[in-house]
């Protein structure tokens, strides 16, 4: 082949991947509803319809192919304006679309004047279903007359006949977002007939999850049991230093190093923080970091923002280095946190908690290098 054919199809191929979509489409629910996934401090959460799960505390999802399985706990819903957010878990967790903060804010410009669309959803088998739609019409309109019910904007859209569309929109379309040029501009919340959507305008649904990212107000809507974590062999340490006040009811911090008890405390002067050193005196290789929250029990916060450092030195006073920060799942549940590298110590450091009060942190093991 010509190297002129080589780099042109090169072109070609970098000029399609700049244009794909930053989201992550899933399918829920074996097929029966789309949604969105977008990271957020270190999370995974998918965005979808609550019409699909109205009830359920948990929707089952999995990714386009390479299929990547996971589940989602729900823990946001505003009914009125049928959408819902969960924290997704599981490999598809690892699949996460791209950060919220990248997501647009405004999808006015893209809208302006904008005819020809492009409906995302993800078939029973993985594959990535895109069809072309034509933009008919934006409306306000009123979804339902339930508690709290309002008008919210919508994109009409349609199947593009003339651009050559024969696929019907059908049952299971409910999440699929819509998109122009690569953007998300609203996600599909019914479909009047087989070749029409309407579509939830993204600002109706960014700016409330926004609001509820930043607000901290964490907590399943209602009891989920989760499944007990897996014993894991890590390295031995003892925790020599921390700050924060412990709560009269906690073990203590040392606690952690032999697996007895959690550390609950609240920030007293700045953060809740430990430091677990490794006997020995020299750094050793390590793997990651395992942190959980709360038992459910608990009348302790969970961890929200997290700060991990490590000190590589093999004499003298220690000196730490930040190697991660980012956000501990809302409802506790375990976070291993990579590191790949040496060290003597490890500190972490939580900034902040779920809700007001004593934070907790029940299991933290240092998992080695294999």
């Amino acid at each position: 082949m010509p190297v002129s054919v080589r780099l042109l199809i090169a072109l070609l191929a970098a000029g399609t991947a700049a244009s794909s979509t930053i989201a992550g489409p899933v399918a829920l629910n074996e097929g029966k509803g789309q949604g969105l996934t977008f990271s957020h401090r270190g999370n995974c959460y998918v965005l979808f319809p609550n019409h699909v799960e109205p009830d359920g505390l948990l929707v089952r999802l999995f990714t386009p192919a390479p299929q990547a399985a996971g589940s989602a706990t729900v823990y946001f819903r505003r009914p009125e304006a049928d959408i819902a957010l969960g924290l997704v878990q599981g490999s598809a967790a690892a699949r996460c679309g791209d950060a919220f903060s990248r997501l647009p804010t405004d999808v006015s410009r893209r809208l302006s004047g904008a005819r020809r669309a492009t409906l995302e959803r993800v078939d029973a088998q993985g594959a990535v279903e895109r069809l072309a739609m034509r933009i008919d019409r934006i409306a306000w309109a009123r979804l339902n007359d339930g508690p709290g019910a309002g008008d919210y904007q919508y994109i009409i859209a349609s199947t593009d006949i003339a651009a050559g569309e024969n696929r019907e929109v059908f049952q299971g379309t409910s999440g699929a977002f819509l998109y122009i040029d690569g953007e998300p501009v609203g996600m599909t919340v019914t479909a009047p007939d087989d070749t029409t959507v309407r579509v939830l305008r993204w600002e109706e649904m960014r700016e409330p999850v926004a609001r509820w990212l930043a607000s901290g107000s964490f907590g399943a809507l209602a009891g989920q049991e989760t499944e007990k974590a897996p014993q894991i062999d890590g390295i031995a340490f003892e925790v020599t230093e921390w700050t924060g006040e412990p709560e009269a009811e906690s073990t203590g911090p040392a606690a952690l190093a032999s697996g007895t008890g959690p550390f609950r405390a609240r920030p007293v002067s700045g953060p809740v923080s430990l430091v677990a050193e490794i006997p020995g005196g020299a750094p050793v290789p390590l793997k990651s970091l395992i942190l959980q929250g709360p038992s459910d029990d608990s009348p302790a916060a969970a961890p929200r923002l997290v700060r991990v450092e490590v000190d590589r030195s093999r004499s003298g006073p220690a000196r730490f280095q930040p190697v991660w920060s980012g956000e501990m799942p809302p409802d506790g549940a375990e976070l291993e946190v990579p590191l790949v590298t040496f060290a003597r110590r490890v500190r972490v450091i939580v900034q902040s908690g779920w809700a007001p009060g004593p934070v907790e942190i029940s299991r933290l093991i240092l998992v080695p290098a294999e």
